[in-house]
C-alpha cells in the first residue's frame, strides 16, 4: 500500500494495518488516533492537530473499529479542504462504517487480511489434562483472528483423527468461534475446544 493522498482504508485485521503504517512510513510524519470508537471528541483532536503547520507532508491516521456519525460530519470540512501537506487516511473493518458524503471525498483502498494458519499438533485421541495445560500455556496470548483460526484447525484436526463430534459438539465449536470475534478471552474458548473433545471419548 502507498499512500498518495487522502484516502479511506479497509482491512478487517487493523493490527495488521497498524504494524503495516509503522513499518512503511517514518514515525515522525505520522500522527495516530486510534480509539477503538471515533467520537466528536476525537474528531476534534483531528482537526486540531490538522491545523498546526508543517513543512512537510504530515499523515493523519485515524484507526477505529466504528465511527460516530456527529464525529464524520465535524470532519466533512477539513477532508474537503484540507491544510497544507496535511493528508488523511481513514482506517475501518469495512468502508460500510463511513458516511457516503466521507466516501465521496476519498479514494477507497482494502487491504486483505492474511488467513492464519496454525497447527495445534495435538494427538486428540490420546491427549490428557497435562497436554491441555501445556497447550493452553502456549498459545494464551493469541490475536482474535489466530484464535479464531485455531479453533476452526482443532475443529478440522479432530475430524481428520476420527474424533466423532455430534451434532451438538458442532454446535458447540460454532459458538466458541462466534464469540472469539466478539472478543471473548481466547484461552477460555481454546479450553472449552479441548475438553469437548476429550470428553467426546469417554462417551
Amino acid at each position: 500500500m502507498r499512500i498518495d493522498g487522502s484516502c479511506i482504508v479497509t482491512c478487517k485485521d487493523l493490527d495488521k494495518l497498524k504494524s503495516y503504517i509503522f513499518e512503511n512510513y517514518p514515525a515522525k510524519n505520522i500522527k495516530l488516533f486510534a480509539p477503538d470508537d471515533f467520537l466528536i471528541d476525537d474528531a476534534k483532536a483531528v482537526v486540531k492537530e490538522a491545523y498546526i503547520a508543517e513543512n512537510e507532508q504530515k499523515i493523519i491516521i485515524t484507526l477505529s473499529k466504528s465511527y460516530n456519525i456527529y464525529a464524520q460530519n465535524s470532519l466533512l470540512k477539513i477532508l474537503e479542504e484540507p491544510p497544507k501537506n496535511i493528508v488523511f487516511v481513514l482506517c475501518a473493518p469495512s468502508k460500510t462504517i463511513f458516511l457516503p458524503t466521507i466516501c465521496s471525498r476519498l479514494y477507497i483502498k482494502t487491504i486483505e487480511a492474511e488467513k492464519i494458519s496454525i497447527s495445534s499438533g495435538l494427538d486428540f485421541k490420546k491427549m490428557g489434562i497435562s497436554e491441555i495445560y501445556f497447550f493452553l500455556k502456549e498459545h494464551s496470548f493469541l490475536s482474535k483472528e489466530e484464535i479464531k483460526s485455531l479453533l476452526q484447525t482443532i475443529l478440522s484436526e479432530a475430524v481428520e483423527q476420527d474424533v466423532r463430534l455430534d451434532e451438538d459438539e458442532l454446535e458447540e465449536f460454532r459458538k466458541l468461534i462466534h464469540l472469539a470475534e466478539l472478543n471473548s478471552k481466547g484461552v477460555n474458548l481454546i479450553l472449552c475446544a479441548l475438553l469437548c473433545i476429550y470428553e467426546r471419548r469417554y462417551k
